[in-house]
């Protein structure tokens, strides 16, 4: 757990993420009191996760999928993703950790999906109202 602000490194963080977290941070400085970064949501294989060998269990967090960030404002739990101009799998994606989330982490309040992105189109953002997505440009 971060407290929520900009750092010298995010976890497996990618650099156009970066720029777009941190500009997130600098327009909404007090969206969030703490965060979580790379959280690992999801199942493995029973192929690795019933592995024999340690270097294939070992294997097994790469299966896992990975939320960008799990934002945390007093009750508020915001699963969030950041996407270089976010598309329709955006989309997809935000939703479907979100329910990964709340299977995996039994959260007391059901988490928004949010999806921070430099651009997207009309049409993304009308899918995403309809699914309940947050769309944030920055």
């Amino acid at each position: 757990m971060y407290k929520y602000g900009k750092l010298p490194h995010y976890p497996h963080m990618m650099p156009a993420d970066v720029a777009i977290w941190e500009r997130f941070i600098d327009a909404f400085p007090g969206a969030y009191d703490a965060c979580q970064y790379d959280v690992k949501v999801g199942t493995v294989p029973g192929f690795v996760e019933g592995a024999e060998h340690t270097h294939e269990q070992a294997q097994a967090p790469l299966y896992l999928r990975k939320i960008d960030v799990v934002a945390y404002k007093a009750e508020q739990i915001d699963i969030i993703e950041l996407k270089p101009n976010a598309s329709m799998s955006s989309i997809g994606q935000v939703n479907g950790y979100r329910i990964l989330f709340v299977r995996d982490f039994n959260p007391p309040v059901k988490p928004k999906a949010i999806v921070i992105t430099d651009r997207y189109d009309f049409d993304t953002a009308h899918a995403a109202a309809e699914q309940d997505v947050v769309m944030v440009q920055v």
